[in-house]
């Protein structure tokens, strides 16, 4: 007789131990059962014999043995990724417990790059200062490129993240359990130094060959929106003078005379205002970009420092 399917993930919930979870998350990671076991100071037996219990009551096999180690299989690596995640989860209650002492209010890790942190995240923090009603004790600011911070935060290493943010820039990740909530869109302008000479006309994307470029890394969402501006119109694209991820480099280096950039507009408005850039004329304009917020859909539900977040970000 089948088993009615509203009953199956309460009767997993009854045999399925958090312990067995984090195995899952050590040998996924480690690939042996002795460093495993190691790890945790339990033993090779007992780790053996715990994933085993776990592949008998998920109905699956997490993973391929043989004498190189242990290979996750697909289903291995499903659970080992939501392992992975409680165990973070369970670390950050126990820091958040430590942080907090006595106090109502709790720890906050945000991920932003260094753009945000400097242009996007003094205000919202402030909001959220003002506004968190004691939601919010410690705010842990963890600097990354958006990638690596999306990374984190499916892992449950940070609690959200502050990014200018594009989904062609993080296609390749599964991004089904995260909100993701664009709040500020961000004019993209082309910069130079007048040093430059570049004329003040209006500039078709081709005109701008003849004139060295400080560019992102190739395999960035800028990088490569840039180079579709030109050859969508059967141009080739510019090969950098300087090659820079630093969106605040990249704005010093251009006010150098070192060649042109394109940036968000508010990382160049003080060079603009002193005279030490200027924005150039182009058509067709560069796309906006938004910076957005994104949290796990999950921790929205318990965590009061997150919503506290969310409205301190959208009240602008």
């Amino acid at each position: 007789m089948a088993t009615a399917p509203s009953s199956v993930p309460l009767s997993i919930g009854r045999r399925l131990r958090f312990a067995q979870l984090e195995l899952v998350h050590e040998v996924a990671e480690c690939g042996n059962l002795a460093e495993a076991a190691q790890r945790l100071h339990i033993t090779r037996a007992g780790v053996s014999k715990a994933i085993k219990e776990l592949e008998r009551s998920l109905g699956q096999v997490l993973f391929e043995r043989s004498r190189q180690g242990m290979t996750p299989t697909a289903a291995g690596l499903r659970v080992a990724k939501h392992a992975r995640l409680l165990v973070n989860e369970l670390r950050h209650l126990t820091e958040e417990v430590a942080a907090s002492g006595a106090s109502a209010g709790g720890l906050l890790r945000l991920g932003m790059p260094p753009f945000v942190a400097e242009h996007v995240a003094p205000a919202v923090l402030r909001r959220l200062r003002d506004g968190a009603g004691g939601a919010v004790d410690t705010i842990q600011v963890h600097e990354g490129r958006l990638h690596s911070l999306i990374e984190q935060l499916l892992r449950g290493e940070v609690d959200a993240v502050l990014s200018l943010y594009s989904p062609r820039a993080v296609d390749a990740l599964d991004l089904s359990m995260l909100d993701i909530r664009p709040f500020l869109k961000v004019p993209m302008v082309v910069i130079a130094s007048p040093q430059l000479g570049v004329a003040r006309k209006k500039h078709r994307w081709p005109d701008l060959l003849r004139y060295p470029w400080i560019l992102p890394p190739a395999s960035t969402h800028q990088r490569r929106s840039l180079d579709e501006m030109f050859t969508a119109r059967g141009n080739r694209a510019p090969a950098p003078a300087v090659e820079s991820g630093s969106l605040a480099a990249n704005v010093r280096l251009a006010s150098a005379g070192l060649g042109l950039a394109v940036v968000p507009l508010m990382a160049a408005e003080a060079e603009i205002k002193a005279r030490r850039l200027v924005v150039v004329d182009v058509g067709p304009a560069l796309p906006e970009t938004v910076v957005a917020l994104m949290y796990r859909r999950v921790s929205a539900i318990y965590m009061d420092a997150l919503r506290a977040l969310d409205a301190a970000v959208m009240a602008r």
